[in-house]
Order: structure tokens, then sequence, then C-alpha cells
């Protein structure tokens, strides 16, 4: 299960966000919920940096892919995200609350503003930094991200799929 736990993640998450999430949150929150990236921060909060770039990059060109959209816009935006909160979870003694709201935030911050600068790199129509649309993905994307974080660390830990971390003070 180990192995397949990863692959189905991602899919269910992209299937949800495209075909259940427009359907049940009202339209003024579906274009700033990301599912895609809250599952991103996770694996970064997880596993660190460079799977969280990994799957930064798998989800959102995925995600690209699956919009019909230009490709690229939420693939940069996801790796940033997943750098970021790898990042600051290595950086941060992320077993405190404050710590974790403090590194999820980063990561999902980093993100809104690199899809932010990217629509404006190419001129696109997108979010701009102060709108409303940017603040409601902000908070949302980071509450959901702190709580879908903390029920799947537990149902990977008491599924074996992950080991629980030992608390450490270096050597």
């Amino acid at each position: 299960m180990r192995y397949f736990y990863i692959p189905l993640l991602f899919a269910a998450t992209l299937i949800l966000q495209s075909t259940i999430v427009p359907v049940i949150l009202p339209d003024w929150f579906v274009d700033g919920f990301d599912l895609p990236l809250i599952i991103t921060v996770h694996v970064a909060m997880s596993k660190g940096k460079i799977p969280g770039m990994t799957a930064g990059l798998v989800m959102g060109y995925l995600q690209d892919a699956m919009s019909g959209g230009v490709l690229g816009f939420n693939g940069i935006s996801k790796i940033i995200a997943g750098y970021t909160g790898g990042y600051l979870k290595e950086k941060f003694f992320v077993r405190s609350l404050a710590h974790r709201m403090i590194s999820v935030a980063g990561a999902v911050f980093m993100a809104l503003l690199a899809k932010v600068f990217v629509f404006a790199l190419f001129a696109q129509p997108g979010p701009s930094f102060f709108s409303t649309q940017f603040f409601l993905g902000f908070f949302g994307n980071t509450l959901l991200a702190l709580l879908i974080h903390g029920l799947l660390d537990r149902f990977e830990i008491f599924f074996g799929i992950r080991e629980e971390e030992e608390l450490s003070l270096g050597d």
C-alpha cells in the first residue's frame, strides 16, 4: 500500500478538484480553493523540500493539463509551494502548532504569490495581489491545509505508510 498511496492520493485529488469541488462549493470560493496545493503542502511538510517540489511538479502540471489552460501556471506555483513548505519545515520545529501554521501559511502564500506573478509576467488575466480572491484563497487554503495535513498525517502513521517522526535535539 505504501507504494500506491501517493499516486492514488494525487489521482483522487485531481479528480475531486475537477469534478466534485465545483459542484459543492460556492462559485466565489471555487477559484480560490486549490486541493492539489493542499496535498502538495502536505507532502512537503511530511517528507521535505525535494519530495515537495516533485509533488508540486506532478500535481501542478497535471492540473494544468486537465484544466485545458496554459501549461505551467499551476505547475510553477506548486513547485514553489513544495519547496517553501519543505524548507520552512526544516527550519522550524514543526511539532508545535504555531510553527506548523507559519510553515503552511508561508507555503500557501508563496504559491499564490507565484501564481499572481506568472499571470502578470505573461499578461494573462488572473487574480491580483490585493484581490478578495487572493485573500480568500490564502486563508481558506491555509486552514484547510492545516486540517487535511493533520488528518493525513494521522492516517499515514496509523496504517504504517509513514513512520512517526522522533523528536531530536540534534547530534
